[in-house]
């Protein structure tokens, strides 16, 4: 695996080394760049899925379309990009488990929103949670997870989240909470991450 450096004394934590195997910009020298370039890619997808109210055409909640999703949130930076993982993490479900827990996801989804098991908002939070739990890809599994809630959302005509992404990604007490949610979340407990969706909401 190939590493970038940015080596520049005294430089906060987004200017340093990350792992650059399957990096298309050979240009991107610190994890600044790195973000930066990821969120111009981000904010398309997000023009075309949260500026207006996306259809179940646009937005199906299938594995292809999910597949798609981090493709399209990913694609210009990343050649992995919209591939499920094929190798062990410390995270997520084994890589031969990757397509049948996201179709299993999409199939209660779906069964939630058509008996009304869950009330909309908890169905986002619910299908945030699992789809990070989950963790198909290599990297991004967040924000794609985040994006799909908020896809969600918008289809339903609610708010959605405004998570404040660049304070997620780094070390601090953002980050910490919603990693605290998160697990809690793993442990049946949905109530911290179902505030956090709640806070930042408009």
């Amino acid at each position: 695996m190939g590493r970038v450096k940015a080596g520049r004394r005294g430089e906060p934590d987004d200017s340093t080394s990350f792992d650059a195997s399957g990096l298309k910009l050979k240009h991107l020298r610190t994890k600044r760049e790195l973000n930066v370039a990821e969120a111009r890619n981000i904010s398309r997808a997000i023009t075309k899925y949260l500026a207006g109210t996306p259809s179940k055409r646009k937005a199906p909640f299938s594995l292809d379309w999910s597949y798609k999703l981090h493709r399209e949130m990913f694609c210009d930076v990343w050649r992995w990009a919209g591939r499920p993982r094929t190798s062990e993490t410390n995270l997520g479900v084994p890589p031969y488990q990757v397509a049948p827990s996201l179709k299993d996801l999409f199939d209660d989804l779906d069964a939630w929103s058509r008996h009304e098991t869950y009330p909309l908002e908890e169905q986002a939070v619910r299908l945030h949670h699992r789809a990070v739990a989950i963790h198909p890809f290599n990297n991004g599994n967040g924000r794609w997870a985040r994006m799909l809630a908020n896809i969600w959302l918008r289809q339903h005509k609610a708010a959605i989240v405004r998570w404040p992404d660049n304070s997620i990604g780094r070390e601090g007490v953002i980050r910490k909470e919603y990693i605290n949610a998160i697990k809690d979340a793993d442990r049946g407990n949905l109530a911290p991450l179902l505030r956090l969706h709640r806070e930042y909401s408009s």
